[in-house]
């Protein structure tokens, strides 16, 4: 059986799209305007912290936090076991 190298332009499998996500500039630069707007700036902490939460895609907040945060909190921070499911 003859393998395609990966850089064979005869393969024909489907290459997956990958959505373009933000640089670490452009979220800066987001970041820049949010503190210069004085309207940010009087918001309580919570409410800021939120809004440069949403900079961040919303599929990148479901990949990379755990669905079961809150109740194995311990087990994320401290390494210590975690708490069975309880449904």
């Amino acid at each position: 059986m003859i393998m395609n190298p990966p850089n064979n332009p005869t393969r024909t499998e489907e290459i997956p799209t990958i959505e373009k996500l933000p640089t670490i500039a452009e979220l800066q630069a987001k970041f820049a305007q949010l503190q210069a707007d004085p309207e940010f700036r009087k918001k309580p902490f919570w409410q800021r912290i939120a809004e440069i939460g949403a900079l961040v895609p919303q599929s990148e907040w479901r990949k990379h936090l755990p669905t079961d945060f809150a109740r194995n909190f311990e087990h994320y921070m401290y390494g210590a076991p975690r708490e069975d499911e309880e449904e």
